[in-house]
C-alpha cells in the first residue's frame, strides 16, 4: 500500500517554523557570545511577523537554506553594533569605527556562516531535517533597504542590542519547501 502524506500531514506548521526560528535566535547568542566576545539581549516582545524580509540596517550578512526545508536568514546591523561586535571579536584595543573595514566584513561573514552552520545542525539533531546553506553574502552601505522574500514565505524579525544600546536584528524566512508541503501557520 502507498503510504502518501495526508495534506495535514505535509504541512509545516508553527511548531515547526517556531523550532527552526528558535534554532537560529539560539545560534547568533550562541556564536556571538563566544566568537565574537559580546553578550545580546533579544527583544522577543518587539518579534514581528513580517510579509517580506528586507534588509535595513548598515551592514548584514544573508544566507539561504534549502533542503528538507528552505528559506533564507538575515542578520543586520547598525554601524555602532558591528563595529562593537567586531572589536570585540578581533580584541582590538580601540573601537572599530568604519562599519566599511574589511576586518568587518570578513567578521560578518564569519558570524552569519557560524549561525548558518549552528542552526543547520541543531535543526537536524531535533527533527532529522537536513538542508545545505548557501554562501553567505555580505551587504554594507549606509541605510540599505533590500527587499529579498515575499509570497509564501513565514518570515519573523527579531531585534537585538548589544551591551552598548546598538541595535540589530535577525530576520529567518522560512517558504514552502515540496519535501514539506505548503506552510500552515
Amino acid at each position: 500500500m502507498n503510504q502518501q502524506k495526508t495534506d495535514q500531514e505535509n504541512q509545516l506548521n508553527r511548531s515547526e517554523v517556531s523550532k527552526i526560528v528558535k534554532n537560529f535566535m539560539e545560534a547568533l547568542q550562541h556564536v556571538v557570545t563566544n566568537t565574537g566576545q559580546t553578550k545580546l539581549t533579544a527583544r522577543t516582545k518587539a518579534a514581528t511577523l513580517t510579509e517580506y524580509a528586507v534588509i535595513e540596517g548598515d551592514a548584514a550578512g544573508a544566507i539561504s537554506f534549502e533542503g528538507d526545508y528552505g528559506g533564507q536568514f538575515i542578520i543586520a546591523f547598525s554601524k555602532e553594533a558591528i563595529c562593537e561586535i567586531t572589536g570585540n571579536m578581533l580584541y582590538t584595543s580601540e573601537p572599530y569605527y568604519n562599519h566599511r573595514d574589511p576586518d568587518v566584513e570578513g567578521a560578518i561573514g564569519e558570524i552569519t556562516n557560524q549561525v548558518g552552520g549552528s542552526a543547520r545542525m541543531k535543526i537536524n539533531e531535533e527533527t532529522g531535517w537536513k538542508a545545505t546553506n548557501g554562501i553567505p553574502s555580505v551587504i554594507i552601505g549606509e541605510n540599505i533597504r533590500w527587499k529579498l522574500y515575499g509570497s509564501g514565505a513565514v518570515i519573523i524579525r527579531i531585534p537585538y542590542t548589544t551591551p552598548n544600546a546598538n541595535e540589530m536584528y535577525l530576520e529567518v524566512a522560512v517558504f514552502h519547501h515540496p519535501m514539506i508541503g505548503a506552510l500552515k501557520i
